[in-house]
């Protein structure tokens, strides 16, 4: 059941979704003062939900917003169907809060559904400035978003300027792809939620635009730590990816592909073993992760066979 939104909004066309597991006033505030220009051409509404089993008090924030708490560490397809649940719009936008955007965002992911009413799903990519040696090596790889390599090297994307890979993290997709295809799958809860709607998408003939124009920033990731972190729940995302969709081989080709791409983009870059080094680490962390996962599902299912 969608909420009424109050006298601030009115009637809305736009929704847009920001979800994060906590306040960071500095991030929070660069994303919704660079979308501000953005909010003023169009009929919209500024959603925020917070990761909090407590409530909580409503931030100050440069813009008006309607402020949620919802349940902590349900996972990332489980905050994104609850924005889905509260917005009010006919389109529904994600932007991720560690983003910033440029002045034609907003109007690159929602004119083309304005153009053409037969279109349903718009993605762009993310851009990372450059930062520091870590961060500058990892963005190299092309996530998230594309980072410095570019979405068109991470995802195919063909002359029409359509693409089969939906970037969840900065997209526009109308209300009804929810009604044809059905929510994002609370199973996915360590990520891949974006890759796996992909698949349903595709499956029911839903092509996916990609608008070059509606780029947003996105932070390095500058600390191995961080990127160690990462990779290993990415790779737990990806057994839970494999068990829905099954066979991987397509994907497996991509990755070859951009692979190759990130060698051609970076073969005069001094960094260039480094970013190798890192692509490895990549795959490696990604299998540890994706063991550790299946271990912990067949744990599980054997104590509830004996128990």
């Amino acid at each position: 059941m969608r909420e009424a939104a109050d006298n601030r909004f009115g009637s809305v066309d736009i929704s847009i979704i920001i979800i994060c597991d906590k306040i960071r006033q500095p991030q929070l505030d660069r994303l919704l003062y660079s979308m501000h220009s953005s909010l003023e051409k169009y009929n919209t509404e500024v959603l925020l939900l917070q990761e909090s089993d407590v409530a909580l008090s409503e931030p100050e924030l440069p813009v008006d917003v309607r402020y949620f708490t919802i349940p902590a560490k349900k996972g990332i397809p489980f905050n994104r169907n609850k924005g889905i649940e509260y917005a009010l719009g006919k389109l529904i936008v994600f932007i991720d809060d560690d983003c910033w955007v440029q002045e034609k965002w907003l109007q690159g992911l929602i004119e083309p559904l304005i153009k053409d009413e037969k279109l349903m799903a718009v993605t762009s990519g993310t851009r990372i400035p450059p930062s520091n040696f870590i961060g500058d090596c990892v963005s190299a790889l092309g996530f998230p978003g594309g980072g410095s390599l570019g979405f068109e090297k991470v995802w195919r994307v063909s002359s029409e300027g359509f693409t089969n890979h939906l970037a969840v993290g900065n997209c526009a997709l109308r209300r009804e792809v929810f009604d044809s295809v059905g929510m994002f799958d609370e199973k996915m809860r360590f990520g891949a939620e974006d890759a796996e709607l992909s698949v349903r998408l595709e499956k029911a003939g839903i092509p996916i635009y990609y608008a070059r124009e509606g780029f947003a920033y996105h932070e390095a990731r500058t600390t191995w730590r961080g990127f160690v972190d990462w990779q290993l729940r990415r790779g737990r995302a990806n057994y839970h990816f494999k068990q829905k969709v099954g066979s991987v081989g397509g994907f497996v080709k991509l990755r070859l592909w951009s692979a190759k791409n990130i060698f051609v983009a970076n073969i005069l870059n001094w960094k260039v073993l480094f970013i190798f080094f890192f692509l490895g680490a990549s795959f490696v962390l990604q299998q540890r992760g994706y063991w550790i996962e299946k271990k912990r599902v067949e744990d599980e299912a054997s104590k509830r066979r004996s128990g």
